[in-house]
C-alpha cells in the first residue's frame, strides 16, 4: 500500500501528465502497476521458521527464481505461491502448520520480489513461474496460493498443473476490474488504464497468448481437481465477487466465506489453516 503523501503525489502526477503527455502516462501507469511495493516488509504476525534450503528454479534464459524448501523430501510436498508485494514469509503460519503435519513445503520468490531479480513481472510471467516450479519439484499434493498468486495458478492451470488439489485464498479472477479499481484509487483516468492494459499485453504478447486471446480469456480454464477457496466478505483489496465468479466457472470448487479477516489476516487464521490441512488429507471441510 502507498503512503498517503505518495498517493497525493501520484494523483497530482497523473492529473497533469494524463492531459499533457498521455503516452507517458500510459508507460508510467504500466511501471506503477508492475513494480511491487516494499516486498521486504515484515508481517507483524510472522512466525519464526527453521532455516530453509535454498535452490534455484530455471525460468527463462538468464532468469531464475529463488526457491525455498523445508522438511523431508520423503514426505508429500505442498507448493505455496505468495501474492503481489509480499514474499513467502507472508504465509509463515501455513509453512509452520504444514511442517508440523509432516509435509515438505516448497515455495519461491516471484519475479521482482524478495531475492528474485527480473526486468519484467506480469501475470503471464507469474503463470510461467508456477509451471516452472512444478517442473522442478514434480507432483505436489496441493498448491496453496494467495491473491495475485492465485490468479497466476488459475491462468497456469490452462496448460495443466501437476497437483492433486488447489487451495486459493482471496483469489483474483478479473484483472480488468482489479486494475480499474486500483487506478481509480490512484487517480489514473480510465482511458489511460485501458491503454495501459493494451500496452502491458503488447510488451509480453508471446507469453500472454500462450494462455489466452485476451484478459478475460486468460481465466477460462477447464482444469479440474478438488479446489477449496477462502475469501473474506469484507476484503477491501480483492472483493469476494472474484471468488463467486471463479465458482461459477468451476462448480466443483468449494467456497468458504469468512468475516473480519480481510485480505491479509486470513493468511494467519488458525481455523483457515486447519481446514486447509483437513482438505489436503481428504477430510470434509
Amino acid at each position: 500500500m502507498h503512503h498517503p503523501i505518495q498517493l497525493k503525489l501520484i494523483r497530482l502526477y497523473f492529473a497533469i501528465v494524463s492531459r499533457l503527455f498521455p503516452s507517458l502516462a500510459v508507460v508510467s501507469a504500466h511501471r506503477l502497476f508492475h513494480y511491487p511495493v516494499n516486498t521486504t516488509r515484515k508481517n507483524r504476525n510472522e512466525l519464526s521458521l527453521p532455516k530453509a534450503e535454498k535452490f534455484t528454479i530455471p525460468l527463462y534464459k538468464n532468469v531464475t527464481l529463488q526457491g525455498y524448501k523445508w522438511g523431508n523430501e520423503a514426505d508429500p510436498s505442498v507448493l505455496l505461491v505468495h501474492g503481489w508485494s509480499t514474499t513467502s514469509r507472508s504465509m509463515s503460519h501455513f509453512i509452520h502448520a504444514l511442517l508440523e503435519a509432516n509435509y515438505q513445503v516448497i515455495t519461491y520468490d516471484a519475479l521482482r520480489h524478495g531475492e528474485t531479480k527480473a526486468e519484467l513481472s506480469d501475470l503471464a510471467n507469474w503463470a510461467d513461474s508456477v509451471r516452472a516450479a512444478l517442473k522442478q519439484t514434480g507432483q505436489v499434493e496441493c498448491i496453496i496460493a494467495h491473491s495475485f498468486g492465485s490468479a497466476a495458478v488459475t491462468v497456469a492451470s490452462k496448460l495443466g498443473l501437476n497437483t492433486k488439489k488447489l487451495v486459493l485464498i482471496a483469489p483474483i479472477h478479473n484483472v480488468i476490474t482489479v486494475s480499474s479499481s486500483f487506478a481509480k484509487r490512484l487517480g489514473i483516468p480510465p482511458a489511460i488504464v485501458e491503454k495501459m492494459r493494451d500496452y502491458t499485453w503488447e510488451q509480453n504478447r508471446q507469453r500472454f497468448e500462450l494462455y489466452g486471446k485476451d484478459w478475460n480469456d486468460l481465466f477460462n480454464s477447464s482444469f479440474h481437481v478438488p479446489t477449496l477457496i477462502f475469501h473474506d466478505k469484507g476484503d477491501r483489496e480483492i472483493g469476494i465477487e472474484h471468488s463467486h465468479a471463479l465458482c461459477q466457472k468451476w462448480p466443483w470448487a468449494v467456497l468458504r466465506e469468512t468475516t473480519g479477516l480481510g485480505h491479509r489476516k486470513i493468511l494467519d487464521d488458525e481455523e483457515i489453516i486447519e481446514k486447509t490441512l483437513d482438505f489436503i488429507r481428504g477430510k470434509a471441510v
